[in-house]
C-alpha cells in the first residue's frame, strides 16, 4: 500500500468516518456529525473521544465490519482488562507489521546486513505477545531473534552474554542496561508516552539508541533514534493536538475497527 498524499488525506478521513458509522459505539458518537466530510475542517469539527472512554466498550461495540476481521492480536483474543481489543483486516495488519519493522529498522546501522545480526528481546509477562511480535518482524528482515520472559528465569544477565546479541529490544525493567554484552551495538525501548519506560541508564550508553512510541490500539505511532525528536508516522495516521495539549489520532485506514480523533492522553510535548 502506497504512502498517503496531502490530497489524500480528506478522502481517507472521509472512508475512516463511514465505515465509523457502522459501528454501534462511534454510530452514537457520530450522530449529530455532518453527513459527508468534504474538509479537514469538516473532520476536526467531529468529537474527540478520550481513550478511557473507548476502552470501557464492549467489543462489538467498536466493529464495523466483523466479516473483514483477518487478525486479533494479544492474549485472550486482544480482550484483557484496561485495554480495548485491536480487531484487523489483512491491510491494518500489514500496516502494523510495516510500522514496526521501520521503528526496528533504526537499529540498524546503514551498510550492515541484517542478515548478519542478531537480536534478544526481553520482556515482562504482559508484554511477552508483543515481544514474540517484535522477534517475528526482526527474523522477516532477516536478524535471528530470540524472546525471554523476565518471569521464566532469573539468568538474565547469564542468557544475554550466552547468545551476544547485536541489538537487545528491552520489554521489561530488569534489563540492566549496565550489564549488557559487549556485543549489543542498539538497544530498543518502547515508550507509551512518556511514562518513563526509555530508562536514563540507555541515554548514557555508547550504542544505538532506539524508542518505539506505541499505542496499544493505535500501534507504533512514530519512533526515535538517539534522543532526536520522534519521526510520526503521518502517513498512516491523522495526528491533531487536542485542546488540552495531547496527541490526537486517527488511523487513515482502518476499516474493521475505524478509530476517530482518538484522544491518546499523551502530552504533545514527548514527541517534539
Amino acid at each position: 500500500m502506497s504512502p498517503v498524499r496531502p490530497d489524500d488525506h480528506v478522502s481517507l478521513l472521509a472512508e475512516a468516518v463511514r465505515a465509523a458509522r457502522r459501528a454501534p459505539f462511534w454510530g452514537d458518537r457520530l450522530s449529530n456529525a455532518p453527513n459527508s466530510i468534504e474538509s479537514l475542517a469538516d473532520f476536526e469539527c467531529l468529537p474527540i473521544t478520550a481513550v478511557s472512554d473507548y476502552r470501557r466498550q464492549g467489543f462489538d461495540a467498536l466493529l464495523s465490519d466483523t466479516s473483514g476481521i483477518e487478525w486479533i492480536p494479544g492474549p485472550w483474543l486482544g480482550q484483557s482488562p484496561g485495554r480495548a481489543a485491536v480487531a484487523e483486516g489483512a491491510a491494518e495488519a500489514a500496516i502494523r507489521v510495516e510500522l514496526l519493522r521501520a521503528g526496528l529498522g533504526l537499529a540498524i546501522t546503514d551498510g550492515v546486513n541484517a542478515g548478519e545480526l542478531s537480536a534478544v528481546a526481553v520482556a515482562t509477562e504482559a508484554r511477552r505477545y508483543f515481544g514474540a511480535e517484535v522477534c517475528a518482524a526482526l527474523v522477516r528482515m532477516g536478524i535471528s531473534a530470540h524472546l525471554l520472559v523476565d518471569t521464566a528465569t532469573d539468568r538474565l544477565e547469564q542468557l544475554l552474554d550466552a547468545f551476544q546479541p547485536d541489538i537487545a529490544v528491552a520489554l521489561s525493567s530488569r534489563v540492566d542496561m549496565g550489564a549488557l554484552p559487549g556485543s549489543v551495538s542498539a538497544v530498543v525501548t518502547v515508550s507509551t508516552g512518556g511514562d518513563g519506560e526509555q530508562r536514563e541508564g540507555v541515554r548514557d550508553m555508547a550504542v544505538r539508541r532506539v524508542n518505539l512510541f506505541v499505542q496499544n490500539e493505535l500501534g507504533v505511532l512514530g519512533a526515535s533514534a538517539d534522543g532526536e525528536p520522534y519521526r510520526m508516522n503521518h502517513h498512516r495516521f491523522h495526528i491533531e493536538l487536542s485542546p488540552d495539549g495531547t496527541v490526537v489520532a486517527t488511523p487513515y485506514y482502518a476499516r474493521v475497527q475505524p478509530i476517530i480523533r482518538l484522544d491518546t492522553g499523551i502530552p504533545a510535548s514527548v514527541i517534539h
